[in-house]
C-alpha cells in the first residue's frame, strides 16, 4: 500500500483520559504489552464525539505516536517486532446467545520511523472504537494504563475499571479466558489451569493494580459440583485515604479509623492497601488480610489501636501478626 501523506497523519496531542469503548473491552484480544500500549494511544487520540449515524462515511485514520509516549526506551528490534505482529492481530466479539459474532484486524499497516510509530486504523474498525453510546465506555488515565508492566494487568485494569462503580464482576472462567486471549493456551487449560490462573495472572495483577492504579480487587473462584466455573471479583477504588499523625488531626484520624471499623468491605480494602506498607508482614500474611474479611476488619481495628497510642512492648509488626494469626479471640 502507499504510505499516507503527512496531511493524513494525526499529530499526537496526549489527552489525560481514555474513553475506551466497551465493545472493544468485551472482545477477545492477543496483544503483547507494547502492542497494547499502541492501542491505548490510538484510543487516546480518537474523537469521542464522532456521529455514529454517519458511520458509513468513516474513513481510515492514521496516527503518529512518539516512541517516548510508551514510557520505556524500547529498542528498534522490539518496535519492529511489534508492528509486524500488530498488523496481524485479530479482535473478536459478539454474543453467542443472540447468535451474533464479529471479527476484525483493526490495524493493517504500521511503520517505525524517526522515533515514532505510525499506524492505520482501518475504516471498518473505527465504529467499534468510537461507539461510546450503544454499549457505553470505560474511562481511565492514559499514563496509568501505560505504566503497567504486564498485558494481563492491562486487561484486568480495563475490565475491572468497567465495573468499579458496581463493585462486583461475576464472570464464567471460560469467558474470562476468552477475554484475555488465553482460552487456547495449554498453560491455562487442564489439571493445573486454575493454579496457573492465580499464580501467573490474578495474583500479580492484583499486586500491580494496587500499586499503580485506583483499582483494588479481591477474587474468589466458585465451583459447581467439583468443577470451578466462575470468578467473582470484588472491586474497590482507592480514594487516597490517608491518616494524619499530627496532634491537630488526631481526633479526625481516630474518627476515620472508627468509621472504617464499621465500614463496608470495599472501604476497608482501600484503607488496608494504604497502610499495609507500615508493617513488615510476609506476602502470605498480607494476602490473607486482603482475602479474608474477618482479618481485614481486625487489621483495621488493631491498626487504629496502635495509631491511637496503645502501649505495646514489641514492634507494631509483631503486635499485629500476633493478634491476627496467633491469638484466639
Amino acid at each position: 500500500m502507499d504510505n499516507p501523506t503527512t496531511a493524513e497523519i494525526q499529530p499526537f496531542y496526549q489527552k489525560e483520559r481514555n474513553l475506551h469503548s466497551n465493545r472493544i473491552i468485551d472482545s477477545r484480544q492477543e496483544f503483547t504489552l507494547l502492542e497494547k500500549k499502541i492501542i491505548y494511544c490510538i484510543i487516546n487520540q480518537l474523537d469521542a464525539g464522532l456521529d455514529m449515524t454517519q458511520k458509513d462515511l468513516f474513513g481510515d485514520i492514521y496516527f503518529k505516536i512518539p516512541v517516548s509516549t510508551f514510557g520505556i526506551d524500547y529498542s528498534f528490534k522490539a518496535l519492529k517486532a511489534s508492528i509486524e505482529k500488530i498488523t496481524t492481530r485479530n479482535i473478536k466479539g459478539g454474543d453467542n446467545k443472540k447468535e451474533h459474532a464479529w471479527s476484525m484486524t483493526p490495524i493493517p499497516w504500521a511503520e517505525v520511523k524517526n522515533g515514532s510509530v505510525q499506524v492505520k486504523l482501518q475504516k471498518e474498525a473505527v465504529p467499534y472504537f468510537v461507539d461510546l453510546k450503544l454499549r457505553g465506555y470505560t474511562a481511565y488515565q492514559l499514563d496509568v494504563a501505560l505504566s503497567l508492566t504486564s498485558v494481563y494487568s492491562q486487561r484486568l485494569f480495563e475490565l475491572l475499571s468497567r465495573f468499579k462503580d458496581t463493585g462486583e464482576w461475576y464472570v464464567d472462567i471460560d469467558r474470562f479466558k476468552f477475554l484475555l486471549g488465553i482460552d487456547k493456551n495449554k498453560v491455562f487449560n487442564g489439571a493445573s489451569a486454575n493454579g496457573n490462573l492465580k499464580v501467573k495472572i490474578l495474583d500479580p495483577a492484583m499486586k500491580e493494580l494496587a500499586e499503580k492504579t485506583d483499582i483494588v480487587f479481591a477474587y474468589d473462584l466458585k465451583k459447581e459440583g467439583r468443577k470451578f466455573v466462575r470468578i467473582i471479583f470484588q472491586i474497590a477504588t482507592k480514594k487516597l485515604i490517608r491518616y494524619v499523625e499530627s496532634e491537630n488531626a488526631k481526633a479526625g484520624a481516630d474518627q476515620l479509623l472508627k468509621d472504617l471499623g464499621e465500614g463496608t468491605q470495599g472501604q476497608q480494602w482501600e484503607f488496608v492497601y494504604a497502610v499495609l506498607p507500615d508493617y513488615d508482614l510476609t506476602k502470605e500474611q498480607k494476602r490473607r488480610i486482603i482475602a479474608e474479611p474477618e482479618l481485614t476488619t481486625k487489621f483495621v481495628r488493631i491498626h487504629g489501636e496502635i495509631k491511637a497510642g496503645k502501649e505495646i512492648r514489641e514492634t507494631p509488626t509483631k503486635y499485629m501478626a500476633w493478634h491476627l494469626f496467633v491469638k484466639k479471640d
